[in-house]
This record gives structure tokens, C-alpha cells and sequence, in this order.
């Protein structure tokens, strides 16, 4: 599955999933020579446009607990020495701190243990420097209305397990964590949405 996951997203969304990632790209802004990491990195793909702006001062480390995924990650796009993808759980402690200008994910936070998405983004909050960013694109856990009930029968169907993403208070954990100017981009409607925290006030 992990090598043809691109291309069967791609399909299934008539291309909206590539066009998603790189918007939220975008809007993490990589610059050149800084540190990116990519969690719950997948096949590597939104880091492969992140090392490309980073360039060869920069790097770009992916972590996910697939190896599957690590594996092809590693085979499309490990070609330089600032770009590395390790097998990691994210919810184990890190090594990092104080070292990474920004940090990407991307369809990961939703599907993480109810219980260890505060941590995760704890540690994401202190692995980033003082004035680091992080963006989550993912779906959207506050939404209401008739688009939530659209996302509900989504992942009743799809998702059954995840379904406790929509009480997750996602801007007030992020702010509990330590991040400040929280901002998110509505996507479709408001199904998706991307979001921008940063370390610092400033």
C-alpha cells in the first residue's frame, strides 16, 4: 500500500490532496537553511518540497512509524545528506529540543491515541526554537453544522476509531502547550484546515 498511496489519494481526490499539502507548505514558509521536521512524515513527499527550500544548508528530518513508509520515503527521496527519514513513534519522548525552525504534519493528529495528542504536541512545542512555527493540515475538529455531519458519517465509515477527533479542542491545547498566534486556514468548506502556531509572541 505505502508506495501507491500518493497516486491512490491523488486519484480519489481528483488531485485536492496534493494541492492541500502544498498550500499547507506554503504556509509553514520553509526558508533557506533552516531545520524542518516532518512528522509523521509518510512517503516523504510534503518533505521533499520542504528540502527543495531549505536547500543545502538546511535540513529536513521525517519521523513515522511505518516502516513501510520510512522505506519508501527513504528510496524516493533520501538523496542528500540534510534530508533523513527515521521509524520513530512520535509519542515516545524525543531527543529534540530547542532545534527545529519549524515543523510540518500533516493527516497525523487526528489519528493519534486520544490520550497522547496533548504530548505530542508538547514536545513539538519544545523541539522548535524560540521563534519557531508549527502548521497541522488536517481535518477539521471544531467544525459545525452541516459540514460536520458530512465528516461524522465520514468517519463512521471510514474512521470509526478516530471519531473522539471532533471533542479534541485543538487551539486551546496548542495554547496550554506554550504556542502563541494561533491561526487557522479553512479548507472545503471547512472540512479541512490548516493551522499555524508559533512559539513566540512576536
Amino acid at each position: 500500500m505505502a508506495p501507491y498511496y500518493d497516486i491512490l489519494l491523488d486519484l480519489l481526490t481528483l488531485g485536492l490532496y496534493a494541492k492541500f499539502l502544498k498550500k499547507a507548505v506554503a504556509i509553514l514558509a520553509p526558508r533557506e537553511g533552516e531545520r524542518i521536521l516532518d512528522l509523521c512524515s509518510g512517503t516523504g513527499r510534503a518533505a521533499s518540497w520542504t528540502v527543495q527550500a531549505v536547500g543545502k544548508e538546511g535540513e529536513v528530518i521525517g519521523m513515522d512509524v511505518s516502516k513501510n513508509m520510512v522505506e519508501v520515503a527513504g528510496r524516493r527521496y533520501e538523496t542528500s545528506d540534510n534530508m533523513i527519514f527515521l521509524k520513530k513513534d512520535v509519542t515516545q519522548p524525543w531527543e529534540y529540543q530547542n532545534h527545529f525552525d519549524g515543523i510540518f504534519t500533516s493527516f497525523a493528529l487526528h489519528e493519534l491515541p486520544e490520550a497522547e495528542r496533548c504530548g505530542v504536541l508538547e514536545q513539538s512545542y519544545f523541539a522548535l526554537k524560540y521563534k519557531g512555527r508549527m502548521v497541522i493540515a488536517d481535518f477539521n475538529p471544531e467544525i459545525s453544522g452541516r459540514n460536520k455531519t458530512l465528516l461524522l458519517i465520514f468517519f463512521k465509515l471510514f474512521e470509526k476509531e478516530n471519531l473522539n477527533f471532533f471533542s479534541f479542542e485543538q487551539r486551546k491545547v496548542l495554547e496550554k502547550v506554550g504556542f502563541k498566534k494561533v491561526r487557522a486556514f479553512p479548507v472545503l468548506g471547512g472540512l479541512f484546515q490548516i493551522v499555524l502556531a508559533h512559539c513566540s509572541p512576536d
